[in-house]
């Protein structure tokens, strides 16, 4: 890494990594003091923070939250002679609660921690590095949170008006035969994978995500549950005009109107990793769902919940052979183009495919939860889809074989 310290506009030193600005050029400090007042949970227990650099950020942390533990973690070693060159790094030196670090089974952090990822440090680290793309999933969800705040606190706020049964309900009112459970996405793989459930349905339990859900009427394939968690308006699209009429899981900050209108048997889920959602779990003993950031992983998770012990995967592709994201009839997808972002990852048929940055995350939710799978059996039907770490792919006999096993 090629590090340079210039003086800004205000006279405050500055640095840049590989020509990628960590500071402002014209206002360092008064830039890193917007960012950590905007980004700063002030109630977390802790904080790992990404980068030390001159030290701006860890500063403004310090100032704000006392004496509370905060870890750093560096993107090089000769971050710690930048700093001992920074005219703030006096002040931070030898504080009993900050720990500098370059590896990070030096840091001891829980749930209650809260991760810092200031964005230019997360583009200066070296994308081999086994963290980037752990960082960068935080990284994406955060964004993605904080972008959505008002919208996700007035869908919960108007969810909790609808007075629904949540996961607890469903599990006293439905007495669930020993059946294989299948997690239906909209990933395109779904075009030559959706007519294997017909034989064989009486002997499944399908859940359709809300995006897959006109992909299976269209082949007369009634799911047993459809659910949905996008917090956006559009997502009423997914389930209007369909005439279906089963159960609808739905998240606790899914979109207020789309849950509103479904006049049907419907059922709260309450996930965690929002602060609201965890304290009405705990108060009435409802099941916490993991998220993992889509509808997909939401959906596996719950059918976990739900005790069963085979999910068969279809249309869960996390990734693209050519350059479309969903299936035909979907109501979610877009194609993608050449000059977007994109990450390669390893398919179930050995070969290099792209995927997106929201995509690649998700695979890295399922990858970790597939990590000690205990007596949970997985398998995927995308062949052209993302290996998901100890997924076995199947085809069609294989697929008829595990049913009528």
């Amino acid at each position: 890494m090629k590090f340079e310290v210039s003086i800004a506009r205000d006279g405050h030193q500055t640095l840049s990594i590989n020509g990628i600005h960590i500071y402002s050029k014209y206002k360092p400090i008064d830039h890193v003091n917007s960012f950590i007042d905007k980004e700063l949970d002030i109630e977390a227990e802790g904080y790992l923070l990404l980068g030390l650099g001159l030290g701006y950020h860890l500063n403004s942390i310090v100032k704000k939250v006392g004496k509370k533990k905060i870890y750093v973690l560096c993107v090089d070693k000769r971050e710690q002679e930048i700093f001992m060159h920074s005219t703030i790094s006096n002040d931070l030196l030898n504080l009993s609660n900050v720990d500098i670090v370059y590896d990070p089974k030096y840091i001891e952090i829980n749930k209650n921690y809260q991760i810092i990822i200031p964005n230019a440090w997360l583009q200066v680290l070296d994308k081999n590095n086994p963290l980037y793309y752990f960082l960068a999933d935080i990284k994406i969800k955060q964004e993605s949170y904080n972008s959505q705040k008002e919208l996700l606190e007035n869908n919960f706020s108007n969810n909790l008006l609808l007075n629904d049964k949540n996961l607890n309900h469903y599990i006293s009112e439905t007495k669930q035969v020993n059946k294989i459970a299948c997690l239906v996405s909209s990933g395109p793989s779904l075009n030559e994978t959706k007519g294997w459930l017909k034989d064989v349905r009486k002997q499944l339990f399908i859940l359709c995500v809300g995006s897959a859900l006109k992909v299976l009427l269209k082949e007369n394939i009634i799911p047993d549950a459809v659910i949905i968690s996008d917090p956006k308006v559009n997502i009423i699209q997914q389930l209007e005009g369909t005439n279906f009429d089963g159960p609808l899981f739905y998240l606790s900050t899914a979109n207020y109107v789309a849950t509103s209108n479904y006049l049907h048997k419907k059922y709260i889920l309450f996930q965690s990793g929002y602060k609201k959602a965890e304290n009405i779990a705990q108060q009435y003993n409802i099941p916490l769902v993991d998220t993992g950031g889509s509808v997909a992983t939401t959906g596996f998770s719950t059918l976990k919940i739900l005790g069963f012990n085979t999910i068969i995967l279809f249309g869960q592709d996390l990734g693209f052979k050519e350059n479309q994201t969903h299936a035909k009839f979907s109501t979610s997808g877009r194609i993608v183009y050449e000059n977007e972002k994109l990450l390669k990852v390893i398919s179930n048929n050995g070969e290099e495919i792209y995927t997106t940055p929201n995509l690649h995350s998700y695979l890295m939710w399922f990858n970790s939860k597939m990590k000690d799978s205990n007596n949970l059996k997985v398998f995927n039907t995308a062949l052209n889809g993302a290996k998901i770490h100890n997924v076995e792919y199947i085809d069609q006999d294989k697929f008829y074989k595990i049913v009528h096993s």
